[in-house]
């Protein structure tokens, strides 16, 4: 999909930026080129279907940036995973220095492939998206967790100050696992 939404970018920038006829200016055609392969990538990727990727954890500090942790059961069946500094039993282990606590947040998917988050802990915890951030502190007021949808490209604070974690959602091919 983006190899051929890329092509057909190429000849039209092409276009556009050698013939007098059609303008012959560059910067034209690199903004339609821009276009056609977002048009393109788009229509040939929107088929695709979503079980052919798995939802992943990904770690965003400089000491453990490659720890990544697969959300996904392999036969597709729904699953949870937790974070936190409980020594024995969590998904990925955050250390308390980090602003974490012993079961902080858990990642859930459901047969359907949604993706979710929940804060399990009164200590901050935020999911931060472009132009959104969502605060997803227990209040032991209310008798479930908060949780949100997760989106690619979503991250969870958690802690407070100078004792930030900071977590990725990202999707990858099944084949990553």
């Amino acid at each position: 999909a983006g190899a051929s939404g890329g092509l057909l970018a190429a000849c039209i920038w092409h276009a556009f930026g050698h013939y007098p006829a059609l303008g012959g200016d560059l910067y034209t055609g690199a903004a339609l080129g821009s276009l056609v392969w977002g048009f393109t990538h788009g229509l040939l990727a929107w088929p695709i279907p979503d079980d052919l990727y798995a939802g992943w954890i990904r770690v965003l500090s400089a000491e453990r940036y490659g720890l990544r942790v697969p959300i996904d059961h392999e036969d597709g069946s729904p699953a949870e995973r937790f974070v936190g500094h409980f020594p024995r039993g969590l998904d990925l282990y955050a250390p308390a220095e980090h602003g974490v606590s012993e079961l902080h947040t858990s990642f859930v998917v459901d047969q359907d492939h949604n993706y979710r988050v929940r804060g399990l802990t009164i200590m901050p915890t935020t999911l931060k998206r472009l132009g959104e951030a969502v605060r997803l502190d227990y209040d032991p007021m209310r008798p479930a967790p908060l949780e949100s949808d997760l989106k690619m490209g979503d991250r969870i604070l958690m802690g407070s100050g100078d004792a930030v974690s900071e977590v990725e959602f990202i999707l990858l091919p099944k084949e990553e696992m």
